[in-house]
């Protein structure tokens, strides 16, 4: 029996959500998140191979509030089951290192220190920037079976949210686009990248999908947003505060 929730409160699965009074909310919110994924093409899908591992696939809410608490956004992800994914099979290695505090307050200390400016850009479904170099299958998402096709699986093409390799996919790839541009990887903080030119310096922390921007020249900083934006769909978020 499903259980009925309040308007107001982030589902915790398919059914709750379907029972809301805010479904019709939700379900948008939904197909907004399919047409993002397809047009990205995050999958493709192929009739599942005999023998192969299925990755299960999940719906999450989320309800994106204002300083007041207002709903400013329903937000719906689908996200892999990692769980369900077999080593050696469907992933290997899963490392990838993030931005400690203390690197970025070394950093914000050395703005403050030079009355430098600091920025910062979030990057849009970054893990859907980066491929995949394993084959995983997963199931189709439910409610969004492609019709006729209703046993085929997605083979999956792009690091989806929650899989297990999803963060090191995504670290590769803004690694790369960093040394397109010029920049080089600081040796003590893997999280941490710089560039240098005529006497001046831009230095970009990076917390998963959150960039944080700084830099001895404004043009620099310019510079550096104008090559994220070549890059990724990115959402610029203005002064840090």
């Amino acid at each position: 029996m499903a259980v009925c929730i309040k308007a107001g409160v982030e589902p915790k699965n398919e059914a709750e959500a379907c029972t809301s009074p805010d479904w019709p909310h939700w379900e948008e919110a939904m197909r907004h998140e399919i047409a993002e994924l397809r047009g990205k093409g995050t999958w493709e899908v192929v009739s599942p191979p005999q023998g192969a591992n299925i990755v299960g696939s999940r719906w999450t809410y989320c309800l994106k509030r204002d300083a007041n608490g207002a709903i400013v956004c329903y937000k719906a992800r689908l996200v892999a089951q990692g769980f369900t994914q077999s080593f050696g099979v469907d992933y290997d290695e899963t490392y990838a290192p993030v931005a400690k505090f203390a690197s970025t307050h070394i950093v914000l200390a050395l703005t403050t220190q030079n009355d430098w400016e600091v920025e910062q850009v979030d990057v849009k479904n970054m893990y859907l920037n980066a491929e995949l170099t394993e084959t995983i299958y997963m199931a189709q998402p439910l409610g969004f079976t492609l019709p006729g096709c209703e046993n085929h699986v997605c083979q999956l093409l792009k690091a989806l949210y929650s899989l297990k390799q999803a963060s090191r996919c995504w670290y590769k790839c803004i690694c790369e686009s960093f040394m397109k541009f010029g920049y080089t990887r600081c040796t003590a903080k893997h999280c941490i990248f710089y560039k240098q030119h005529q006497g001046e310096i831009v230095i970009i922390v990076m917390a998963v999908d959150d960039l944080s921007l700084t830099s001895s020249s404004r043009r620099l900083l310019l510079e550096s947003k104008t090559n994220l934006k070549s890059e990724f769909s990115i959402t610029e978020m203005g002064e840090v505060h």
